[in-house]
C-alpha cells in the first residue's frame, strides 16, 4: 500500500464500524481491538484491521486487509494472519480483503495439498471496490465510505461522482477535523484512479495544503509524475538513439556504394524521423544503380 497506508489507517479509526458494516452489508456492533502481542504486531501491516463483531448475538473478529491491486500471494498471507489472530484471541475470524483498484479474478480460496492429504482448504471473502455499483452510496451512503465510491462502478463521469462526494462531506461533516480527513482521503484514494491534475482541478486545493496528511501523498504524486517523465524521456531518447543509428547506417551505404551524397539529398534523409520510412530508403539504395535514380527513388531534387 506505501503511501496509502497512512490515510487507510485514519480512515479506518474513524470510520471502521461503516466500512465493517458495508462489508456484511448490515449494520453492526464492533469493538475495536488493540492487539499489544509481539508477534502480532511484527507481522501486521498498517492497512489490515481487525475488529471483535457482534452480529444478532454472534461474536467474531473480522480481519480486513485493503490492497491496490490483487495479489496472487494474498491467500496463503491471509491465512497466516487469520491463524495468528485465532490462536491468539481464541475467536472465529472472518477475513476480508478489498481490492481498491482490479476485477475479481483472483480465487477466494487458498489450498494447500501434500500427498493424498488436503492440509489446508482455506476460503476468505473479496471485495472488488470497482464491482460494486456505487450509485447507492454516493448519494446516500455513510459518509466515511464516500473516499471509495470513485473507485466503484458509477454511471456518471469520474469528474461528476468526486464532486458530488466532495460536496457531501462539505455539506454533512461538522467536525472539521473529521471533515479533513476524509477529505485528504478521497484526494488520495482518487488518485487510483484519476489523474492528479483533474483531482486538483475539482477539489478545492486550499482545504488539502494545510494538512499534514497530505505531504505524503503530494510527495508520491510528485514522485509518480518524475517518474513518468523520466520513464517518457528515456523511452524518447532510446528513440532517437535507434533513428540516429539508423540514419548513420544509410549514409554509410549511401557514400560506400556512390561516393559523396549530395548536400539536399543528405538534409532530406536527416529529416525522416519514422524508422518504417529509414528502413525503406535503406532498401532502394541496394536496388538503385546511380545516385540520381536514388534521389528519383525516393523522389528528392538534386542538389549540391
Amino acid at each position: 500500500m506505501g503511501e496509502y497506508d497512512p490515510v487507510i489507517k485514519i480512515l479506518v479509526e474513524r470510520y471502521i464500524d461503516q466500512i465493517a458494516s458495508f462489508i456484511r452489508g448490515r449494520q453492526l456492533s464492533i469493538e475495536q481491538i488493540e492487539d499489544k502481542d509481539k508477534e502480532a504486531v511484527a507481522v501486521r501491516r498498517t492497512s489490515d484491521v481487525l475488529v471483535k463483531v457482534c452480529e444478532d448475538g454472534y461474536e467474531y473478529l473480522m480481519l480486513v486487509e485493503f490492497q491496490t491491486r490483487p495479489d496472487r500471494k494474498m491467500g496463503r498471507r491471509l491465512l497466516e494472519y487469520t491463524v495468528m489472530h485465532h490462536r491468539r484471541h481464541g475467536k472465529p475470524v472472518y477475513p476480508v480483503v478489498i481490492n481498491l483498484t482490479g476485477g475479481s479474478r483472483q480465487d477466494e480460496q487458498y489450498i494447500m495439498e501434500c500427498i493424498d492429504l488436503t492440509v489446508v482448504d482455506f476460503n476468505y471473502r473479496q471485495i472488488n471496490l470497482r464491482d460494486i455499483a456505487g450509485r447507492n452510496l454516493l448519494y446516500r451512503g455513510p459518509v466515511g465510505l464516500l473516499p471509495l465510491v470513485p473507485l466503484m462502478r458509477q454511471e456518471e463521469p469520474p469528474e461528476a461522482v468526486l464532486e458530488k462526494c466532495a460536496a457531501r462531506i462539505g455539506q454533512e461533516v461538522e467536525v472539521e477535523k473529521d471533515r479533513d480527513v476524509l477529505y485528504v482521503a478521497l484526494a488520495a484514494l482518487s488518485s487510483l484512479k484519476l489523474h492528479k491534475d483533474l483531482i486538483l482541478k475539482i477539489l478545492e486545493v486550499s482545504k488539502l495544503e494545510n494538512l499534514p496528511l497530505f505531504d505524503g501523498i503530494r510527495e508520491e504524486w510528485e514522485a509518480r509524475g518524475e517518474a513518468r517523465g523520466e520513464a517518457r524521456g528515456e523511452a524518447r531518447g532510446e528513440a532517437r538513439g535507434r533513428v540516429e543509428g539508423q540514419l548513420e547506417t544509410l549514409l554509410d551505404l549511401l557514400e560506400a556504394k556512390f561516393g559523396k551524397v549530395p548536400h539536399g539529398l543528405k538534409e532530406h534523409l536527416k529529416s525522416l524521423k519514422d524508422r518504417e520510412q529509414i528502413r525503406k530508403a535503406t532498401h532502394k539504395v541496394i536496388s538503385a544503380e546511380t545516385i540520381d535514380e536514388y534521389m528519383v527513388e525516393i523522389q528528392v531534387k538534386d542538389g549540391s
